[in-house]
């Protein structure tokens, strides 16, 4: 997907600005671990950036973890340990696919609705990564491109409401369900880095959806 920069202003746009780079650190943490990702684990410059994210959200409750944690394995270590678990299996079991249509069934139809979204928006998949939609990590990507343009049209002083609804049914229909099966598969694994990344990135979606929900009827979310 292509990516998205709006200057915020005000400290509700900051908000949803943070709201944004959250998804979009998720969404850079479940692909495949680059040099950079790596080095952000290893140094805790990855879990540092996600806490400070957090501090600023329109919520409470969420922590960053222990995603450094595994410092002390190599680069080549790292990778292998993604491979496993989520493409071929490991010591612990078969892989936790992170592919929507593995666990909601019908491929095409999930991927047909999951880009039914994309393009509703005038989004397009990136040719260089060549992700299927329903990945775990372009599902976030869409979710950070959302929320940039809602800020955007705050921002501008334009009506945002059809991407808070959007944001809402794609976490209440794809995303927080796929987060929910991978969370489970991942929650018994011995690879603690993507122990963590799981749990926040579930607890996070969870309080998205809550807090969408609270603003939609005119509430304040906790």
């Amino acid at each position: 997907m292509e990516t998205y920069q709006v200057e915020l202003k005000g400290a509700e746009a900051e908000q949803i600005g943070c709201r944004s780079r959250l998804y979009s650190l998720l969404s850079s943490g479940f692909r495949f671990p680059s040099a950079e990702i790596y080095e952000g684990a290893k140094t805790g410059k990855f879990a540092a950036e996600i806490q400070a994210v957090i501090a600023n959200l329109p919520y409470s409750g969420l922590t960053a973890g222990e995603l450094g944690r595994e410092t002390g394995l190599s680069c080549e270590e790292f990778q292998s340990n993604y491979i496993g678990l989520f493409e071929v299996g490991n010591n612990d079991g078969p892989p936790c696919f992170l592919y929507e249509a593995e666990y909601a069934g019908g491929r095409m139809k999930v991927m047909e609705e999951v880009l039914r979204f994309y393009h509703h928006f005038g989004l397009r998949l990136s040719t260089e990564k060549r992700d299927r939609p329903d990945h775990l990590a372009s599902e976030l990507e869409f979710m950070h491109l959302l929320t940039c343009k809602e800020a955007k049209a705050m921002v501008d002083g334009k009506e945002s409401g059809a991407y808070l609804k959007a944001e809402r049914d794609f976490l209440r229909f794809h995303l927080s369900d796929l987060l929910m099966a991978v969370g489970k598969r991942v929650g018994g694994n011995r690879v603690l880095f993507y122990t963590d990344l799981a749990r926040l990135a579930e607890n996070f979606c969870q309080k998205e959806l809550a807090y969408l929900l609270t603003i939609g009827k005119g509430g304040k979310s906790d």
